[in-house]
């Protein structure tokens, strides 16, 4: 690990020398000097990494030494990197005495640091820890070549993570469970099962399954972990359920603000109501049944419940109608396809594919029929068909105390240690992240470049490089695909096996990497076999004088610390990321958080209002304001002046108050889904601002109306939009998205889940070149009470969309403009409401008879710029005897 830290500095100094060259002029030869002494220390740092996981207790203290002086380098470049970008704001015929005071004091400090590093190395020569037989040892090592990121950026859509291989007759078992017609009663089914058995998998797709039957009417799923909150689990709980019909959705209007017992009376009347099926994966003790029972009624029709648990005492524990599933290891046939499909892809090319069948259905035996071995194994071997490298796995795990302790720790670390250094802290950070936790790729990346985990690649962006770590752990089945927009097959979020994420919270503790906290006692113990943290995690859980026990922090994660509000940040000057999720109604950032000058990413998420402090100049190395899951109450001016800052995505913003936006050259996107408070002057020099700026930057902003405005009764029943704009959530009724999207931008597809649209939206309009690159129409048709929708300006970029029946249940007014559509696909019942439709400029659109067949009520067809539409949609729309506007350009009109 310390080879990767060093790695990181070094890009650092890199840049840094490239970028300030002009302004180095008191300190060239101590920074170049410290550039090459850390490059010579690289070349021995991965044989110091190895030594460390064999135990070496020397070799560890002196990994430990040197990635605390990588870090110091690290924060004498940050401190000079601000000297120099002071200086170059100034008028050249300005000289501040200061900075080449402050300058000379980084020469000082650099040696300084480079005194220290001999004093390490003197020392542990002297106790002979460092030799050149230590310094020869070859290394295995995935390297990253040229074709590690030649590889195309995007998989196929289809996902290889869940396999079937012997779950064909499990799945129908319960599923004979979940619909048997003579067991009306409310039914448990329990699945039981050692970690790695397959007991979620199976879950989800007897799930999948039964729930696009539609013989369930309300459905949802929670992932328990062993440090949970109950308020949090019924909140998701009814997040989940909500907006399925319009009953429930006005029962969670006020969800965030509701007691536990107010939220059980919710869930228990919302799934009173119909039939319903739950599945509560991966729960560890029997309390947590007890707590949540309550909210299950008994209605007598059918519904059920799934519960996952490795215990078999709590898989008995719920005593009511209880059925008990165990799942089947697989057998050796079983094993050796699963290892197969992993460890030879499609496109695999083999020469000695005989030799290596041989070996692999040992070693597929060996995993004693594992689903998550089998998986883990075949494919760390799918990078090398090398049958020596086979052979030498047969026989140097000891696979009998595998078996014995049932562990897949001992295939894991195989898989681990042959990562290159980059993708070990890569995955390593995923494990910081809660259990079961849905990883948004969009901000890992954005949290892995701050982190200084991504180099730079000639050819490629920092953010490609970052994707291409995001498909290289998911084809090592290291983390798990759980959702990819669907034109284009981004991978949109990950999820972490919780074996997996068990194996890297304990390997990153004993590489000093990062420490997972959920009480006092994690942060004040320091086992024997671990190194110096620079990385922590809170789960449900926050240590209030964080900078005196734990000092010298770059990077602080906190996941609904128990009912606090941000803390101090004391002793945390260092800190390079800070992600804070909460549930509380509001958190306050306190003024010392512009104490925090090293900081490039701050992330914010959950259901609390955030309020900023309204300077944050301090913040002078944030890149990054990542609130993409979040509301803020406003966005202070002085936010816009940070000179570094790239990206801010919020998802609500209260209040906006910036008439300009000005962030000289380095804003590369702004993205705010809803503003619902602003004044017109304000709004209109905001948008001009940002028009000036968009050959640069990509932006879109969403703005909030609070009145359904109508046209007077006339024949084009026509709606408008009241642009002032003064809207608490409960009030808002329009919301319109504008802004110039770069094509095929890695943040398109920004349409967040239905649930967390505003609750009484009647009206949208998207008109926001290239957002979109996904079908918008699975989101927006389940907005009960949309009634006009406008998607125009090339704002989806996607040739098709498809509406379900049932959907659109409120829509009345459609208009999509200047499209590239080739294809609607409008199933039966869906739209049923709708009255007008404008098609404008949509000229690939090969035919419309079949939407027209389905809309029973149409009032009017606008059909303008359509050349292209044949007959047989002309006679279509006089069979549905509905008034037919046509416009052959935007001036002339005819009507039959």
């Amino acid at each position: 690990m310390t080879a990767s830290v060093v790695s990181s500095v070094l890009q650092r100094l890199g840049d840094f020398v490239i970028q300030e060259a002009a302004f180095l002029s008191d300190v060239p030869r101590q920074v170049s000097t410290m550039k090459a002494e850390l490059s010579q220390m690289q070349c021995f740092l991965n044989v110091v990494d190895a030594k460390c996981l064999e135990g070496n207790n020397m070799m560890r203290n002196l990994a430990s030494d040197i990635r605390d002086v990588a870090y110091r380098v690290e924060e004498v470049i940050d401190n000079a990197r601000f000297i120099c970008r002071r200086k170059s704001s100034l008028s050249k015929y300005t000289h501040i005495i200061g900075d080449s005071i402050d300058l000379r004091e980084v020469g000082k400090k650099i040696e300084v640091i480079r005194k220290d590093i001999n004093e390490i190395f003197e020392r542990y020569q002297r106790y002979n820890t460092v030799n050149s037989n230590s310094l020869m040892e070859a290394q295995p090592i995935f390297r990253e070549d040229d074709d590690f990121y030649a590889q195309r950026l995007v998989s196929p859509v289809v996902d290889q993570g869940m396999d079937i291989v012997g779950f064909d007759h499990e799945i129908e078992q319960i599923k004979n469970y979940l619909l048997d017609q003579n067991s009306m009663n409310l039914t448990v089914i329990s699945i039981v099962g050692q970690a790695g058995a397959g007991k979620s998998t199976l879950a989800k797709l007897a799930y999948r399954s039964v729930i696009a039957e539609g013989y369930f009417h309300n459905y949802g799923w929670i992932s328990i972990s062993p440090k949970y909150s109950v308020v949090e689990l019924l909140r998701e709980l009814v997040r989940q359920i909500r907006g399925i019909g319009n009953e429930s959705e006005k029962k969670t209007l006020f969800l965030n603000i509701y007691s536990e017992t107010e939220l059980l009376v919710v869930l228990f009347e919302i799934l009173n109501e119909e039939r319903y099926l739950v599945v509560l994966d991966d729960i560890w003790t029997t309390d947590t049944w007890d707590k949540i029972k309550s909210v299950f009624p008994n209605n007598v029709n059918g519904s059920r419940i799934i519960l996952t648990t490795r215990d078999m005492e709590v898989g008995k524990h719920p005593k009511s109608n209880l059925r008990i599933h165990t799942p089947d290891l697989l057998d050796e046939d079983k094993s050796w396809e699963l290892f197969q499909k992993k460890a030879f892809t499609v496109d695999t090319q083999v020469n000695s594919i005989t030799e290596l069948e041989v070996v692999g259905k040992k070693l597929a035996k060996k995993c004693n029929g594992l689903p998550l071995a089998l998986v883990v194994l075949g494919c760390f071997l799918s990078r090398n068909h090398n049958i020596h490298t086979w052979e030498q796995m047969a026989a140097s795990v000891d696979w009998e105390i595998m078996k014995k302790e049932g562990d897949v720790g001992r295939i894991l670390a195989l898989s681990y240690h042959n990562m290159p250094n980059n993708l070990k802290v890569c995955f390593l950070y995923t494990a910081s992240f809660p259990e079961d936790y849905p990883i948004t790729v969009h901000a890992l990346k954005k949290m892995w470049i701050a982190e200084g985990f991504v180099p730079n690649i000639r050819g490629y962006t920092q953010e490609e490089v970052a994707y291409r770590y995001v498909e290289e752990l998911a084809r090592r089945c290291m983390i798990q695909i759980e959702g990819r927009s669907k034109n284009i097959g981004w991978i949109q979020t990950v999820k972490v096996h919780d074996v997996l994420r068990e194996w890297g919270i304990g390997q990153a503790r004993k590489e000093g990497f990062l420490k997972v906290c959920t009480c006092d006692t994690d942060v004040e113990t320091s086992y024997a076999d671990e190194q110096r943290c620079y990385r922590v995690a809170f789960h449900g859980y926050f240590a209030d004088e964080l900078g005196n026990s734990l000092c010298n922090l770059r990077s602080l994660l906190a996941f609904n610390p128990d009912g606090k509000g941000l803390f101090s940040f004391k002793g945390l000057h260092l800190l390079r990321v800070l992600h804070f999720c909460s549930s509380l109604q509001e958190c306050t950032l306190p003024e010392d958080i512009n104490k925090l000058v090293h900081l490039r990413y701050l992330g914010l998420e959950g259901t609390t209002v955030f309020m900023f402090p309204s300077y944050m100049k301090g913040l002078r190395n944030l890149q990054i304001l990542e609130a993409s899951k979040a509301t803020v109450k406003s966005l202070p001016s002085s936010l816009w002046s940070i000179p570094v800052l790239k990206h801010v995505h919020v998802y609500r913003v209260l209040h906006w108050k910036a008439m300009e936006i000005r962030t000289k050259l380095s804003l590369q996107t702004l993205y705010v889904f809803s503003v619902m408070q602003c004044d017109t002057p304000t709004w209109k020099r905001t948008i001009r601002s940002l028009q000036k700026m968009s050959q640069q930057v990509s932006w879109c902003l969403g703005i909030a109306s609070t009145k359904h405005v109508k046209g007077k009764e006339t024949q084009e029943n026509k709606y408008t939009w009241d642009i002032r704009v003064d809207a608490l959530e409960s009030e808002v009724v329009g919301l319109e998205l504008c802004g110039c999207f770069k094509r095929l931008h890695v943040l398109n597809d920004v349409l967040p889940h239905q649930n967390l649209f505003p609750d009484f939206l009647l009206q949208l309009k998207i008109s926001c070149p290239n957002v979109l690159n996904d079908d918008p129409m699975p989101i927006l048709e389940r907005l009960p009470r949309l009634e006009v929708l406008e998607i125009v300006n090339s704002s989806y970029t996607g040739k098709s969309i498809t509406c379900s029946s049932e959907g659109f249940l409120a829509l009345r007014s459609l208009i999509l403009e200047d499209l590239d559509l080739e294809e609607w696909n409008l199933q039966q019942g869906s739209m049923a409401l709708l009255a007008i439709l404008t098609l404008n400029k949509c000229t690939k659109l090969r035919s419309i008879s079949n939407v027209l067949d389905r809309l029973d009520d149409l009032v009017e067809l606008r059909l303008i710029c359509m050349p292209q539409l044949s007959a047989d949609d002309h006679e279509a729309s006089r069979e549905r005897r509905c008034r037919v506007v046509i416009s052959v350009d935007e001036e002339q009109t005819s009507s039959n």
